[in-house]
C-alpha cells in the first residue's frame, strides 16, 4: 500500500513537471507530438525506459535518448567499416549536434517509465563533424529492388519454394532499413537458364529477368553451398551504378536456421552498404559549379538562397551577378554534378547544362 501511495505521488508529481533543459547546445526543445515531414537527419521512435522510483530523473533519460539516437543516425548514414572511427565520440559533442527533440509519447504503468523520442540533427554540424574525421557520410533515399537469390547445393540449383533465403530474406529485418526487397517469382525457366551458366555467371544478361518486374534496380545473389562453405557472388544495380562483391561464409550444416539467417541479416547490411556507397558525399575537398538561375523576381531568389543553405551537399555559395530575369551563383559542393542535380530537384529545381553552361530553373 504504502509503495503504491509513492508510485502514485511520483507519478502525479512526474506529470506536472516543467523541466528544463540543461544542456545549453539544444537550440531548441518542443513537446508538440506534430512535426514535420521525416529527412535522414531525424531519428524517430528513440525509445527508453527504466524505474519510477525517488531518484527518478527525466533529464537522464533524455540523456539516454540523445545517446541511443546519435548510434542509430550514425548506422543510419556511415558505412558499417566507418561506425569505429565515431564510435567514442565525447557525449556533449554528440549533443551539441542536436537541434530540437520532442516526446512523442510517454507511458507511466505500475512503477515503469516509457518514453519515446524524436531527435532532429543539425546536418551541417553533423557534416562539420565527419569531415574533421576525415568520414565520408551517405544520404541513402529509400528505394525498391527487386531481389534474385539463386542457391546451389552439392551442384545442385533449389527452386525458389525449396530455397532457404527466399523464403525467409523478408522476414530477418536490419536496422535503418532503406531498401524495399521485392522477390521474384518462381518462374522454371529462368533457373534453368542460370543454371547453364553458373560456372560462366558473368555472361548471365540480368537485364531478361529484371525487365518483366518493371523495377530497375536489382540485387544478384548467387549462392554455392559445399564441403561447409557458402559461396555469395552479389551482382547490383542501383540507379545504374553497378558493383559486384564476392564473400563467403563457413557453415557446417545447412540445417543450421540460427546461422543462416545471420547470412541473411549480415548479406542485407553488406547490400545496404553497397547502396550507400553509390551516394558517399566526399566531405575532404569542395567542387565549384558556376550556374545561371532563370529567375522571375527577388522572391524567387529569396527562395532560392534559403533552398541553396538546406541541400546538405552545399558547403557555401557566392551570389555573384544580379539581372531582371537572372542571378549568377558560384557554389561550392560535396560530391559530382549528377548528385547536386539531384539533391536540387528534391526541391523542385532542375539543374542542366545547356551549351557548356549550367543553368538552373524551377520545375513547370
Amino acid at each position: 500500500m504504502k509503495n503504491n501511495l509513492i508510485s502514485n505521488f511520483l507519478i502525479a508529481k512526474i506529470k506536472g513537471y516543467i523541466f528544463i533543459i540543461l544542456t545549453a547546445t539544444i537550440l531548441l526543445f518542443s513537446f508538440t507530438k506534430s512535426y514535420s515531414e521525416e529527412n535522414v537527419f531525424t531519428v524517430n521512435n528513440v525509445i527508453v525506459e527504466g524505474t519510477v522510483d525517488l531518484k527518478f530523473s527525466r533529464d537522464r533519460y533524455i540523456k539516454k535518448a540523445l545517446d541511443k539516437s546519435f548510434s542509430v543516425l550514425m548506422s543510419k548514414i556511415l558505412l558499417r567499416k566507418d561506425l569505429k572511427n565515431i564510435k567514442n565520440l565525447n557525449n556533449e559533442i554528440a549533443a551539441s549536434l542536436v537541434n530540437s527533440f520532442q516526446i512523442i509519447d510517454e507511458v507511466y504503468a505500475k512503477n515503469k517509465y516509457i518514453v519515446t523520442f524524436r531527435v532532429n540533427y543539425n546536418e551541417r554540424k553533423v557534416k562539420k563533424l565527419l569531415s574533421e574525421k576525415n568520414i565520408s557520410f551517405s544520404k541513402p533515399q529509400k528505394i525498391s529492388a527487386i531481389f534474385f537469390p539463386i542457391l546451389f547445393i552439392n551442384d545442385e540449383v533449389k527452386s525458389l519454394d525449396e530455397n532457404f533465403f527466399y523464403k525467409q530474406w523478408n522476414n530477418i529485418q536490419i536496422e535503418n532499413e532503406v531498401i524495399n526487397f521485392v522477390l521474384p517469382l518462381d518462374d522454371l525457366d529462368d533457373i534453368s537458364k542460370i543454371k547453364e551458366l553458373k560456372n560462366n555467371i558473368e555472361f548471365f544478361d540480368i537485364k531478361n529477368l529484371v525487365n518483366k518486374y518493371n523495377i530497375d534496380n536489382y540485387v544478384f545473389s548467387l549462392m554455392s553451398y559445399e564441403n561447409g562453405k557458402l559461396k555469395i557472388y552479389l551482382n547490383t544495380n542501383f540507379e545504374n551504378n553497378k558493383i559486384s562483391k564476392n564473400i563467403s561464409y563457413d557453415l557446417s550444416s545447412f540445417n543450421d536456421e540460427k546461422k543462416l539467417n545471420f547470412i541473411i541479416k549480415d548479406q542485407k547490411n553488406i547490400i545496404t552498404d553497397l547502396w550507400k556507397e553509390s551516394n558517399l558525399v566526399n566531405l575532404l575537398m569542395p567542387l565549384t559549379i558556376n550556374i545561371q538561375f532563370k529567375n522571375k523576381d527577388l522572391t524567387d531568389l529569396d527562395n532560392l538562397k534559403n533552398i541553396l543553405n538546406k541541400v546538405i551537399i552545399i558547403d557555401s555559395f557566392d551570389l555573384e551577378k544580379i539581372s531582371i530575369n537572372s542571378s549568377d551563383f558560384k557554389i561550392y559542393y560535396y560530391g559530382n554534378p549528377k548528385k547536386l542535380k539531384s539533391e536540387l530537384s528534391q526541391f523542385g529545381y532542375d539543374l542542366n547544362n545547356e551549351n557548356g553552361y549550367w543553368e538552373l530553373k524551377l520545375n513547370d
